[in-house]
């Protein structure tokens, strides 16, 4: 269980607090935490809870199978060099060339997706310590005590607001730089029987074995 999973439960109330007043009673034109609500689309309760959601466990080990699988393609055997002779022995010899190296592509293929979900996992932890932080801060803070006494509370559920909203802005930011960063690396990865440029199987050909 991190700070995260610890905190949370104990500023649930709080944050629902700050959902009501600025539903209720809004903020002061000029407060920051309007940019924040337009930009992100939430309320800072939605906000919190989309961040204690996410979990980088599972995407920990969803990489470790993907290096596993990768490791299994660059494992399988396929027999190329088959004493075959004729039309349908070369059309062979090249789609078992064309398939390995297809094996080895989808293994480097599923190395940079294991890269990308350790990348994502590391992003998640990071959110959840720097949501923890804003939690800490808010839960300690004068204006936490204003918001649960209701003298005035709707400046101080906005100063909230915006701490906790603007921590969820700087991850969902961060996430979206990675994603882009490995969005080149992720993209299907077709399978083409032949060459580039090479003529069409000839699966109408003959084949002649040599005997032993």
């Amino acid at each position: 269980m991190d700070a995260l999973a610890r905190l949370e439960p104990v500023a649930r109330d709080l944050v629902h607090r700050v959902d009501t007043a600025l539903v209720t009673l809004g903020a002061p034109a000029d407060h920051p935490v309007w940019p924040l609500l337009r930009r992100l689309g939430v309320t800072p309760a939605d906000a919190v809870r989309f961040v204690v959601e996410t979990d980088p466990t599972p995407l920990r080990a969803t990489a470790a199978a993907l290096r596993d699988r990768a490791e299994a393609y660059e494992a399988t055997e396929l027999p190329a060099d088959l004493p075959w002779r004729g039309a349908a022995g070369e059309t062979y010899a090249e789609q078992a060339a064309g398939l390995r190296a297809h094996l080895g592509e989808l293994a480097g293929r599923l190395r940079a997706t294991a890269a990308y979900a350790d990348d994502v996992a590391d992003w998640s932890a990071r959110s959840r310590e720097r949501l923890a932080r804003a939690l800490a801060d808010v839960l300690t803070s004068a204006q936490a005590v204003t918001v649960r006494t209701g003298t005035s509370p709707a400046p101080a559920a906005a100063d909230i607001g915006v701490r906790l909203l603007g921590a969820v802005a700087e991850a969902v930011a961060e996430g979206t730089d990675g994603h882009r960063r490995w969005a080149s690396e992720l993209g299907e990865l077709p399978y083409e029987c032949s060459p580039t440029g090479a003529d069409p199987p000839r699966w109408n050909g003959t084949v002649e074995v040599p005997r032993a």
